[in-house]
């Protein structure tokens, strides 16, 4: 079981109130877009996912091993992730994150 720590910013007064540090829990073989995803839609103990905030906003996903990856919402809605620091299938036990912090851009 490979065991992450994720946080991140709140968005409004009523948003600090969950907000907290939280641990998310994947199988061995889980890739980088495994984590992400569950970073953007919660699940896996991430009870505090990426909120929507409006059309072409973006959050930063910061690591212990520098910056993740980009995630933001087009004109439509629709969420996209960009500038991975590496191949999207790369395994997580081979990058070893133990923490994500998601900050606003």
């Amino acid at each position: 079981m490979i065991t992450i720590l994720f946080r991140r910013v709140s968005v409004c007064m009523g948003d600090d109130a969950g907000n907290g540090e939280y641990t998310i829990e994947l199988h061995d073989s889980a890739t980088l877009r495994e984590l992400l995803h569950v970073i953007l839609h919660g699940g896996s103990g991430n009870d505090w996912p990426i909120p929507y905030t409006g059309a072409n906003s973006y959050w930063v996903i910061h690591s212990d091993i520098g910056e993740l990856a980009r995630i933001f919402t087009d004109s439509n809605g629709e969420w996209h992730i960009t500038n991975c620091c590496c191949n999207e299938n790369t395994l997580l036990k081979k990058l070893g994150i133990t923490w994500t912090f998601a900050g606003r851009d």
